[in-house]
């Protein structure tokens, strides 16, 4: 199948997009917009940012066709040898997985907008990009001839191959094991080249130590920094696309930040990429893709993205004890720990996986998943001596190559307990697919290491009642109440918007304000649903918004 992109009027966000295949001997063909993205699991509904779509015949005539599905369409091509179908995308959201187009740049991933024919899917693809003459393009398809041609062997490599068109493209490269890694940044940003290559060279020579081998010979990073903070990365199996900003502060207070998301969009080259679910072998690109092992996918990879980062020594110890702190925070602040298994939140991402949802609902197979690898890591380490690690067990799953290898539950336990010669059982039972309480297995795991965590009150007075609230439009708008806490029991909720306290209005001082009072009765008033309420706080109890500090233990 031929793509042909086309910028007309950059300033409106609608990108032309033609498609030409031939279609001899089919009555009807049917085209599939993909309805959601590898590496988000949830629907995208794509679709919708589709307009003006027609279809003409290798003769130049206009070709009926029926939407069947809210993202398919049949077109009548009874008589016709080849169809050219054209459309519209508008693309003016601007994220790691998205499609976005304006005086700047035109910035494509591919399964945003790309439609394809099922018959044809496995057939190679040719890519045309009508650009400015200016513009330069960082993508891991392959030029064809010409320098705004491209071709990807299949739809699959497609659309797992973003790309970005700009005139300001900064790009710098580095070898490691025989691939050649490029950095591609658009946006205002200032690298610091010598800092970036050494560190980012580190982390790579590390992870592929660890598998032994990299699935393809040249990868891109391509950066997106904007003015605004952001934060956001998608794995692909060439190349990841990664969102971060202030510009200001990328080199600065936020190049850990740089850092630890690279690595983990790096490590999923193998883990995701290459070694998947047999519930996404393959992906299906017209629904859900259900599966419980996002514990793996991505909670392996979170634990590991900053892991390989401390033991490849870009990360000193009290940097990794940072992350390791956030994961505990982000753990225990949530209770839907109490309700829902990390398995189970990982089967509903498609319901409700990257929204807060209803308070105490779900967990993050992010942060769950990685404190689950951690403790599966140290327990391999500690019954094999430290001789084998998680690292074996992600090495067996890869096939070595770019060809896709699957497991299951019942396999990843069976492998991990394989290596580690004793049970898993309590954690898959009790952690992934139960809600038991993780401190036990945490205090193991950090002892083997020699460290600890110390759980301290919190300096935020709104933690120490269970309150977490947002400063809107001069109220405190509640966003979090942890369960059993004081304000638990006082009967406040989340969406309330707290104005006084005792009689006094708030300025963004709501704790200066509970502090002063700790001592005495506290009253809230605060609006409900368009009503004016007041509550008495209960005294502080032990359900707190506590906040953990790493050590080494002496």
């Amino acid at each position: 199948m031929d793509y042909t992109f086309t910028i007309s009027n950059a300033h409106t966000h609608f990108i032309e997009i033609s498609i030409q295949e031939n279609v001899v001997d089919y009555l009807t063909v049917s085209l599939q917009l993909p309805c959601w993205r590898p590496g988000r699991y949830e629907l995208g509904d794509f679709a919708k940012n589709v307009k003006n779509f027609k279809v003409l015949d290798d003769k130049g005539n206009t070709l009926s066709f029926e939407k069947t599905t809210k993202d398919k369409w049949e077109i009548n091509t009874e008589n016709a040898n080849a169809i050219k179908v054209s459309y519209l995308y508008y693309a003016n959201e601007l994220n790691a997985g998205s499609t976005f187009l304006d005086d700047n740049q035109l910035y494509v991933n591919p399964i945003n907008c790309c439609m394809y024919i099922e018959s044809a899917i496995d057939k190679q693809c040719k890519v045309t990009l009508d650009l400015p003459e200016d513009y330069r393009v960082a993508t891991s398809m392959r030029r064809h001839k010409k320098d705004a041609v491209f071709m990807v062997d299949d739809f699959h490599e497609l659309v797992d191959s973003p790309f970005i068109c700009s005139s300001t493209i900064q790009s710098y490269s580095y070898e490691s094991c025989g691939t050649t890694f490029h950095l591609c940044f658009q946006g205002e940003v200032k690298p610091d080249e010598k800092l970036l290559i050494a560190d980012f060279k580190k982390f790579t020579d590390y992870q592929i130590e660890k598998f032994d081998g990299f699935p393809v010979k040249d990868y891109y990073f391509l950066f997106q920094i904007t003015p605004y903070s952001s934060y956001h990365g998608v794995e692909h199996q060439k190349s990841t696309v990664i969102l971060l900003g202030p510009s200001y502060a990328v080199f600065k207070n936020r190049y850990d930040s740089l850092l630890g998301i690279s690595s983990h969009e790096l490590y999923h080259t193998w883990n995701v990429k290459t070694i998947r679910p047999f519930d996404m072998l393959p992906y299906a690109y017209n629904k859900e893709n259900y599966t419980h092992m996002g514990y793996v996918t991505e909670g392996v990879t979170t634990y590991m993205g900053d892991r390989l980062l401390y033991e490849s020594e870009v990360f000193s110890l009290k940097q990794y004890f940072k992350e390791l702190e956030t994961l505990l925070t982000r753990h225990f602040h949530n209770d839907g720990r109490k309700h829902y298994s990390v398995a189970e939140s990982s089967f509903d991402t498609w319901l409700d996986g990257y929204v807060p949802g209803i308070p105490g609902r779900k967990v993050s197979i992010y942060v769950e998943g990685a404190l689950i690898a951690l403790i599966c890591d140290a327990r391999i380490r500690m019954s094999t001596n430290n001789d084998f690690s998680l690292h074996t067990a992600l090495k067996k799953l890869y096939s070595g190559t770019a060809e896709l290898s699957g497991y299951d539950r019942n396999s990843y336990q069976l492998l991990l307990e394989k290596i580690s010669g004793t049970s898993f059982k309590d954690i898959f039972e009790g952690l992934i697919y139960g809600k038991k309480d993780f401190s036990p297995f945490l205090k193991e795991a950090f002892d083997f290491w020699g460290w600890s965590y110390e759980t301290c009150l919190s300096k935020d007075a709104l933690f120490r009642y269970g309150i977490k609230a947002l400063w809107i439009n001069g109220t405190f708008k509640v966003s979090s109440i942890l369960e059993g806490s004081s304000a638990d029991y006082s009967g406040l909720v989340v969406d309330d918007k707290i104005h006084s306290i005792n009689g006094y209005k708030l300025n963004n001082d709501i704790n200066q304000w509970l502090d002063y009072f700790s001592n005495e009765q506290i009253v809230l008033s605060f609006e409900r649903s368009g009503l004016l309420k007041r509550i008495s706080l209960k005294p502080v109890n032990d359900a707190q918004y506590y906040t953990y500090k790493m050590l080494e233990n002496e």
